[in-house]
């Protein structure tokens, strides 16, 4: 008679076709348990407000058997109750109750009870180790080997290739920032670009170029995509390397209830699914396209997508590589110029990028701007090219324009030796320190942007509008390491310049030296395959100092004779269908 759900967004994934819709008629009452009146809880009988996971107890067990407890980090914001704790004043009204959830309580007291009898067993006694539990965060000796999984290559042989089709197909998606949707009201996964179409703020129909041309539609043309029985009208996305006679659309858009920031943002593709006997199908969907006369710009953050002969992402296939390290890259035999060399008595802070790990993901995006307060600015101003990123994941389409591989290439600043930025300001706001950074005095701006007219990395970002004014409780988001700027000064990278300050303040109270590979930047931190390594080039003993001289490492833009602080490392193809292509000086244009 009662339906209980758990903070899901199931009536907003599930097509009509599930039934779902239907069935839900025959619950005399539903409970939702969540944090806003989405679409689930306005169908609702009663929304029952739950903790935020930060603000709630719990545990885990990971795939490998680990097992861990979840601390609450916060006082809850509002007046709100853990869904566990509903669920056992639930249970004490039952006439059926357990005797163990009569007894508890609370939610608190259920999960100690719980590690009591089945977890945490003999030795100290259990306040002992329950103190212990939760400073180490994981069980000990809890993980188990996962059990080895066999994989028959008969099963391939049952797969038949499909009559062929006439018409469309539709492939539904999730992008790596948005995912399913359920985070659509974080307007930095609203504003972080796609990996492939750099697109923010919108999702839209991927077409072929071929396609385009014979439904003679461009950029930002509205398309009426029908599949399943329902319709779905958004923009085209003219996008190389997409399949022919295959619409594709991502999901996580077109939420309603959801938020300020995600409602009303693109349309719900999940209308376009066809619900099976245990899943949902995604791709191989049949599908008719209009074409309307509308059109919609599209909030793109990068314009140009080849390289043109330029040696930006270097790349060597392996068996150049195993041959040559970084034979491809081309040297240039840079003069002494006017400017003197600084000294560097204490550290001297570099960066390496490795291009070969780099899956541009853009967590690095993400993380840099939750570290460094980062505002978002919205679809109006990203199409504007006035987006606030202090790092960019630039993308590249190499070959073939029907099937171009990607490269992917992260730019922030670079921190220049002779940085060209420094020379141009007129009151000394950017300046070198004795460390090696390119420092910004946010009070001495003025906002000239000479600047950033003088990068050649184009890594500077100018805050037209004030983002300071932040509603309760946003604000505490914020990093209260970081400085909150105000309108009208130049931001930039800043290696997180605060960390490298706390982690010596840390190393001066504990009366030792600093172990300068134990600072991480936010971006390096974040990455997931460790593409990113930052560390002293006066330690010897540093990464960073082994990375930075590999032959297989470069400069960006090294003709400018600027000294980048921050190197890259060749992107090694596994293959040699690089032969006869790539010329050994950039310039030659092997990727045109």
């Amino acid at each position: 008679k009662t339906l209980i759900e758990l903070g899901c967004i199931a009536f907003y994934s599930l097509p009509s076709g599930s039934g779902l819709h239907a069935a839900i008629a025959n619950v005399e009452m539903i409970i939702y348990t969540g944090d806003r009146n989405d679409e689930t809880g306005q169908i609702a009988d009663l929304i029952v407000s739950d903790h935020h996971l930060l603000e709630n107890w719990g545990d885990h067990m990971s795939l490998a058997g680990t097992l861990s407890v979840q601390q609450p980090t916060i006082e809850p914001l509002y007046d709100t109750r853990a869904f566990q704790d509903s669920l056992l004043t639930w249970m004490r009204s039952a006439e059926k109750g357990s005797t163990k959830a009569r007894n508890a309580k609370s939610w608190y007291d259920y999960l100690r009870s719980t590690w009591q009898t089945k977890y945490v067993k003999g030795g100290k006694a259990f306040e002992d180790q329950w103190v212990d539990l939760l400073q180490l965060g994981v069980l000990e000796k809890s993980q188990s080997s996962p059990s080895a999984r066999s994989f028959s290559l008969s099963a391939f042989t049952s797969i038949k290739p499909s009559a062929q089709r006439s018409g469309f197909e539709v492939a539904l998606y999730s992008k790596v920032g948005m995912g399913d949707g359920s985070l659509a009201n974080v307007p930095w996964l609203q504003e972080l670009p796609d990996a492939i179409s750099k697109a923010t703020w919108d999702n839209y129909f991927c077409v072929s170029p071929k396609d385009a041309s014979q439904l003679k539609i461009k950029n930002g043309q509205h398309l009426t995509v029908e599949s399943s029985g329902e319709k779905v009208t958004l923009p085209a996305l003219i996008q190389p390397g997409q399949a022919d006679g295959v619409v594709a659309v991502a999901v996580g858009y077109g939420r309603k209830g959801a938020g300020k920031v995600a409602d009303g943002i693109g349309g719900n593709a999940f209308a376009l699914a066809l619900m099976g006997q245990s899943q949902l199908i995604t791709s191989g969907l049949q599908a008719k396209i209009s074409v309307l006369k509308e059109s919609t710009e599209l909030a793109i953050t990068q314009g140009h997508h080849v390289m043109e002969g330029r040696q930006l992402v270097v790349e060597e296939t392996l068996s150049d590589h195993i041959e040559h390290p970084g034979g491809q890259i081309h040297r240039h035999n840079m003069k002494p110029e006017m400017w003197s060399d600084h000294p560097y008595k204490g550290n001297k802070w570099a960066m390496v990028v490795d291009l070969n790990s780099c899956t541009g993901c853009q967590a690095c995006v993400v993380a840099c701007q939750s570290e460094n307060n980062i505002p978002t600015v919205g679809k109006r101003y990203v199409i504007q090219g006035r987006e606030m990123h202090w790092i960019r994941i630039d993308r590249y389409f190499v070959g073939n324009p029907e099937d171009p591989d990607l490269v992917y290439q992260p730019i922030l600043c670079m921190h220049c030796e002779k940085a060209p930025c420094e020379t141009v300001c007129p009151v000394i706001a950017t300046s070198h320190s004795d460390e090696g950074t390119n420092d910004m005095t946010y009070n001495r701006c003025v906002g000239t942007r000479y600047c950033a007219n003088n990068c050649p990395y184009k890594v500077r970002r100018f805050n037209w509008f004030d983002y300071t004014a932040i509603q309760a409780p946003l604000h505490m988001a914020l990093n209260p390491e970081v400085s909150v700027r105000h309108r009208g000064v130049m931001e930039k990278c800043t290696f997180c310049i605060h960390r490298i300050r706390s982690h010596k303040q840390t190393a001066k109270v504990e009366g030792r030296s600093l172990h300068t590979d134990e600072i991480q930047t936010a971006c390096a931190q974040s990455c997931p395959t460790n593409a990113i390594v930052f560390g002293d080039l006066n330690d010897s003993k540093s990464k960073v100092v082994q990375k930075f001289s590999q032959p297989q490492s470069y400069s960006l833009l090294e003709e400018l004779n600027i000294e980048p602080r921050v190197r890259y490392q060749v992107k090694v193809r596994n293959t040699d269908k690089l032969k006869g292509e790539q010329k050994k000086h950039h310039g030659e244009g092997h990727h045109a």
